[in-house]
């Protein structure tokens, strides 16, 4: 479980519509479909013998529907191909409703019927649908994103605080212990080499942990230089080699080529009526404890 790696990047770029394609799509949309209307009324302008109220209004009304859902997409961040296939799609949709509803008004040959308002309506139907589909991945591709970020420390790619607690409070009933690690002199790193190199050791230690630690712990960083451990395990031996793991994964971090990280560690087992605030406080007094004998070393408050 602690194997995490950076939140996958969303393939679709929900911003990068240029504002001039859609102001040029929009005017493409309105001048085609007038086109459409003088000419079709200038070829084709003898009256239908029987024009049907109903029929007008009802196809007057999906043709308005359709402009509204053509200006929804353009007013939208939706991605590039997305945008594409649903404005070409309700495009070619529109022109075919277009046709329907002069053909409610003037007498319209049957092959314009067949082989411009049938074909246009049609494929129009079917590159919308396409180009809904696509939304709706990218729609699915940007929770997925939102909720990885929600339980995700931005800088080292851990989990975070909010998620730790939850975790550890969904599975508070099963065995488990909690280990607290804390980087040593965190702050003299920062005020010696800078903020960079500080940021650079604790994502170079996090890093070190996906690699090394069991993937059944879960890691996350709970505050600036402070680390805590959910161990499935109550057995001492096992909790230990973990914590000495930790001493040693530090050391493998360099401040400087000639200067290694090293933490401080605490860890308690959860007992069995008690609540993990408290299981949580018994881990940071060891942790205390590790501070005040040294440093770099593991302390166990059992």
């Amino acid at each position: 479980m602690n194997k995490q790696s950076s939140p996958p990047e969303i393939k679709a770029e929900l911003n990068s519509v240029p504002l001039i394609i859609k102001q040029f799509f929009i005017s493409f949309f309105i001048v085609f479909l007038l086109l459409i209307v003088i000419t079709y009324l200038y070829y084709f302008n003898r009256l239908e013998n029987d024009i049907y109220l109903n029929g007008v209004l009802s196809d007057a009304i999906n043709l308005l529907i359709l402009i509204c859902i053509f200006a929804f997409v353009q007013t939208s961040v939706v991605a590039k191909r997305s945008y594409l296939f649903l404005s070409v799609g309700i495009f070619l949709w529109s022109v075919g409703l277009t046709f329907d509803f002069l053909d409610e008004l003037v007498f319209q040959p049957i092959w314009v019927g067949i082989y411009i308002e049938d074909i246009t309506r049609t494929l129009g139907m079917l590159v919308t649908g396409f180009g809904l589909y696509l939304a709706l991945t990218d729609l699915a591709k940007t929770r997925e994103q939102l909720e990885e970020e929600l339980k995700t420390d931005v800088l080292t790619k851990a989990y975070n605080r909010r998620y730790f607690y939850h975790y550890v409070q969904q599975n508070q009933d099963k065995p488990h212990s909690i280990v607290i690690a804390d980087i040593d002199h965190f702050k003299a790193i920062n005020d010696e080499y800078g903020h960079d190199v500080g940021d650079q050791v604790l994502i170079d230690f996090v890093y070190q942990c996906h690699q090394a630690l069991d993937e059944s712990i879960l890691f996350a960083r709970i505050g600036g230089e402070e680390f805590a451990l959910y161990v499935a395990t109550e057995d001492a031996d096992k909790l230990r080699a973990t914590c000495e793991q930790l001493l040693s994964l530090a050391n493998n971090v360099m401040v400087t080529p000639s200067k290694t990280l090293s933490v401080s560690v605490g860890s308690a087992i959860k007992r069995a009526t008690e609540t993990f605030s408290n299981t949580m406080k018994r881990a940071d007094q060891a942790l205390y404890l590790a501070k005040n004998q040294g440093r770099s070393r593991y302390i166990h408050k059992p």
